[in-house]
Parts: C-alpha cells; sequence; structure tokens
C-alpha cells in the first residue's frame, strides 16, 4: 500500500525550500573596502616647515577598519594623556574619511571630521596629517602595516 504525503505537507515544503532559496539570492553581498583590516604603526615622522623634527618607529598604534567602521588606539603619552577614537569611515579614490563619534578627553574638538589622503599598497599605507600652529607648518606621516 502507497501512503499518500498530506498535501499541507508538501505545500509547506515547497514554500520552505522556496524562501530558504530566495532569501539567499537577494541577500546583499558585503563590499569590503580595501582598507578594511588591522592596521599596525611601523614609523611615524613629524616635520615643521619641511625639516623633520622626530622620527618614531616604537610608538604603538593601531587602527582597525571593518565595515564602515573605525577604530584605533596609541599607548598613552608621556603626560599619561589617553589618545583613542571610534566612529565611522569611508574610503574613496585614495582618501578616507573618518568621523569619530567617541574619543578620548584629549581629542575632543570642534572638528571631528578627519579626510586624510593615503598612499597605499596591498600591505602598507601612508597617511600625511597637515597643520599649522603660528607661522609654522606641521606634517605627521604615520606608515602602517596591515597584520590580517
Amino acid at each position: 500500500m502507497k501512503k499518500q504525503i498530506p498535501v499541507k505537507a508538501l505545500l509547506f515544503a515547497t514554500v520552505f525550500l522556496f524562501t530558504c532559496c530566495t532569501s539567499r539570492v537577494n541577500k546583499p553581498s558585503v563590499n569590503f573596502s580595501p582598507i578594511d583590516g588591522v592596521w599596525e604603526l611601523s614609523h611615524f615622522y613629524n616635520l615643521g616647515n619641511g625639516d623633520t623634527l622626530s622620527v618614531d618607529t616604537s610608538k604603538v598604534q593601531h587602527k582597525i577598519y571593518l565595515d564602515g567602521h573605525v577604530i584605533w588606539n596609541t599607548d598613552p603619552a608621556a603626560d599619561a594623556s589617553e589618545w583613542h577614537g571610534y566612529g565611522t569611515y569611508t574610503f574613496k579614490n585614495d582618501t578616507i574619511t573618518e568621523t569619530l563619534t567617541s574619543m578620548s578627553k584629549s581629542m575632543q574638538s570642534d572638528v571631528n571630521t578627519y579626510v586624510i589622503p593615503i598612499e597605499r599598497s596591498s600591505n602598507t599605507y601612508k597617511q600625511v596629517n597637515t597643520y599649522e600652529r603660528n607661522d609654522t607648518v606641521f606634517k605627521n606621516i604615520e606608515v602602517y602595516r596591515k597584520l590580517n
């Protein structure tokens, strides 16, 4: 004697399979930025009016870019001030735009968006932050290497 599958069970199985298959097809794909990953500072240069003021290869600093978010930290400064930040970022035309929404007290100011042009390869990138104080143009050059 042949056993017949109930119509309701067959209908449920068909709907279930259709739902599973179409939900995978319609899922948005995640587009990873080429800058996504964990980065460690390897060299830090401080220039004033084009002259090198200091070079530091022992400074500990990390940046993590992932899925539109950025977080970075560094060892406390000699005066024990903390330097860290968290926010969102975009990457376009070799420029990172970081908008910090949470940061250490030493970072707090009227500016919370940083537009950072970079030069990159597959495992390193260099960012140059330029600012003026009195009659001096300073540049902080940070070179990062990718850890993952």
